[in-house]
């Protein structure tokens, strides 16, 4: 029961980050069919108040219209013959989208196919994984990560625990998801620490790594006005030996030495196996 549990909270992290960078056409409907079950709706919203804000509401608002934990309205009753032809529809465009690639490459095998994978660790457990282009991510232990790798997409998601990440240059910067906060990485190595659902602790090993900044929102309060940050709300450029800590709209830079970055990382394997993606 709790590892169906676990299950459920992590796919809805996963779908809160998929909504935060833009649903795919075909991420669309599968988030639909995900939300069908009425659990399924209750844990989504529930992290989307935690971690999240209206903005991100909002379109879950447009998915499930009725009442977020509320069972959906019931469908309209239709033709038998409707059912037929949806299955017939479906068949075709099944049909099409394993042809289609197949002729169009003639005989070439695509360079770069879709990969989506969701990873764990349990206590004390290290796991090593390669991505196609090279690059490499290590997860320390109680880490759950999201990885999307496709030919124009680099981007993963750490839900919760820490990761190193050895990424190498693409056609595109790698995109990294913790924490409600968004990194851009050219290439660089890594590592990032989700300490809390609005709190993540970046450092930076080797090359650079961009932060960008928050959507701009203006202080609710004097409380606010007072510890506000204009500079969370404007990317951040972090170079080499370089920590970060990220706590909400709040930024705090450090210098690390290479001593202290050893130390920070002496979890990590010195001969990882990798698992390819």
């Amino acid at each position: 029961m709790d590892i169906q549990k676990d299950k459920v909270v992590t796919d809805a992290m996963i779908w809160l980050a998929r909504i935060e960078r833009g649903l795919e056409a075909q991420e669309a409907s599968q988030l639909r069919q995900w939300l069908l079950q009425p659990a399924h709706r209750d844990e989504i919203v529930n992290a989307a108040k935690l971690w999240h804000g209206p903005d991100i509401a909002a379109v879950l608002a447009e998915l499930v219209p009725v009442g977020f934990g509320s069972r959906p309205p019931p469908m309209p009753r239709i033709s038998r013959t409707f059912p037929i032809l949806v299955g017939a529809i479906l068949a075709l465009f099944m049909a099409a989208s394993i042809l289609l690639p197949r002729l169009s490459l003639r005989g070439r095998e695509a360079s770069v196919l879709r990969d989506e994978e969701i990873y764990s660790t349990g206590v004390g457990e290290t796991r090593a994984i390669k991505l196609p282009d090279g690059s490499h991510l290590v997860m320390n232990g109680r880490s759950t990560l999201y990885v999307l790798y496709t030919a124009s997409t680099r981007e993963a998601t750490v839900a919760q625990g820490e990761v190193i990440f050895e990424v190498r240059k693409g056609p595109s910067p790698f995109r990294i998801f913790a924490g409600q906060r968004h990194f851009e990485v050219p290439a660089a190595r890594l590592d990032v620490q989700v300490i809390g659902p609005k709190t993540v602790n970046l450092t930076v090993l080797e090359g650079g790594v961009t932060v960008k900044g928050l959507p701009y929102r203006q202080p609710e309060s004097p409380a606010e006005a007072r510890n506000f940050d204009p500079r969370v709300f404007a990317d951040a450029s972090i170079g080499p030996l370089q920590s970060e800590l990220l706590d909400d709209e709040t930024l705090i830079q450090r210098p690390v030495t290479a001593a202290d970055a050893h130390r920070q990382l002496r979890w990590e394997p010195q001969s990882p196996v990798y698992v390819s993606l």
